[in-house]
């Protein structure tokens, strides 16, 4: 299994997309709708596309494809940091290689050390806390977050971060800082500009400053906790890591990208949806339009449209696809290559479960994003806590593990970003 797997099965499915298209083409030259036949016809190409498309995505997953919001990250920060006379870098071509290069330019953490990863795989597996001897405590003890905390090693906790990502596209399109403390974080902002203007000859000059904001970005906790059998522990069968790592990256990873997308600013951070600037409202209440898209498109100012992407939930997308221009031209143009995402007008499109209208177009929803979502920031605090309750459950026959990431997400220009609103 490699790309070209990946590759053949996406260009099944944009083979799929056409004869959806001709189907809906046809029906548009003719003026009328789809027959009942043509529709079930439709639909069912439809969950074959679908279901193309998740093998391809799953495939993707495990040979460690980079997606191409990621790829654009490097390669951005590569044209950023890049200094006259520098060794060109080559582009990390998976995850894993981009997580190794990442991990060398930041230096290494306490918690990375081999020994403190030992001790700490051997404390999260052992049947008690007291399996563990003084010396290895004060390994551990090297990167203690503190009353009985344990940080959690470096690829561990990319592993749990990677998780998260499967559950929405906040953190693979946002701007992603992660700071030591958690401390209230003030990021200044250019809330308008100053003007030039025409000056004669040995007039004064025209003063016009900068307008600045500050937006804070606080430091929110997702938490939860796990309670895990005696038994389990002790079976060297039951793979506790992979385990852990799946089960809290579920978790949280749920539960922060729905309040990157939504949330309301109360004790979580602030969703996207919730500061995104109008850009358009639906001429239906339960359907988009390609005068709708076209309108949306064009409401973001031109500088914001270079990296500008599409967020839709599944609902829309599924009434996008079949939409066509006005001379019958596809709006939608499906992936042919691993990594890469679907385009709608020329621009990237991304499916993300916590659009309000995920399930359902209705009446008021907002259906679709469209901006340039690097605008929106996400701040991490440090790493994911991580804390072994030996006691507390004991009485049950269990161990708890709880975990916490504090986290706050906020968009710095709600201008780079509108939304499709229904009527």
């Amino acid at each position: 299994m490699d790309i070209k797997d990946v590759n053949a099965l996406l260009e099944q499915r944009a083979g799929v997309f056409e004869k959806m298209r001709d189907l809906t083409v046809k029906a548009e030259s003719e003026e009328r709708d789809l027959t009942s036949e043509e529709a079930q016809e439709f639909d069912r190409m439809e969950t074959d596309a679908a279901a193309l498309e998740q093998r391809a995505r799953r495939m993707e997953k495990l040979i460690g494809v980079v997606p191409e919001a990621e790829a654009r990250k490097i390669k951005q920060a590569e044209e950023n940091n890049e200094d006259e006379g520098r060794e060109e870098r080559k582009l990390p071509a998976t995850l894993g290689e981009y997580r190794e290069q990442k991990a060398v330019e930041a230096g290494k953490r306490p918690q990375d050390d081999p020994e403190y990863r030992a001790m700490f795989f051997k404390w999260l597996s052992s049947s008690t806390d007291h399996d563990l001897t003084g010396e290895e405590h004060r390994v551990l003890s090297k990167a203690s977050a503190g009353a009985g905390l344990n940080l959690v090693p470096t690829n561990f906790e990319k592993e749990l971060v990677q998780i998260l990502r499967f559950f929405g596209v906040m953190r693979d399109l946002s701007n992603v800082i992660t700071t030591d403390s958690g401390a209230a974080l003030q990021i200044p902002a250019i809330s308008s500009h100053g003007a030039a203007a025409w000056t004669a000859e040995n007039a004064s000059y025209t003063a016009s400053d900068e307008a600045f904001a500050q937006v804070t970005l606080n430091a929110w906790k997702a938490a939860t906790i796990m309670l895990v059998s005696e038994e389990l522990l002790q079976d060297s069968a039951f793979d506790l890591e992979s385990y852990i790592k799946t089960e809290f990256g579920s978790r949280i990873g749920v539960i922060e990208n729905t309040a990157f997308m939504v949330g309301d600013g109360s004790s979580k951070p602030t969703g996207v949806t919730t500061q995104a600037s109008a850009g358009v409202t639906a001429a239906g209440a339960t359907a988009i339009t390609y005068a709708d898209l076209l309108g949306l498109f064009h409401s973001l100012a031109v500088p914001y449209r270079r990296n500008a992407v599409w967020v839709f939930g599944d609902a829309a997308v599924k009434g996008i696809r079949g939409i066509t221009g006005t001379v019958g031209q596809p709006l939608w143009q499906p992936a042919l290559t691993a990594g890469q995402p679907d385009t709608l007008l020329g621009k990237p499109v991304y499916v993300d479960p916590d659009m309000a209208s995920a399930s359902a177009i209705s009446t008021g929803t907002i259906s679709g994003l469209f901006g340039d979502f690097s605008f929106y920031w996400i701040r991490d605090s440090s790493g994911i806590a991580f804390q072994r309750l030996n006691e507390l459950y004991a009485a049950n026959g269990q161990v708890g593990f709880r975990a916490y990431h504090r986290t706050d997400g906020k968009l710095m220009n709600t201008a780079a970003i509108k939304k499709l609103t229904q009527a």
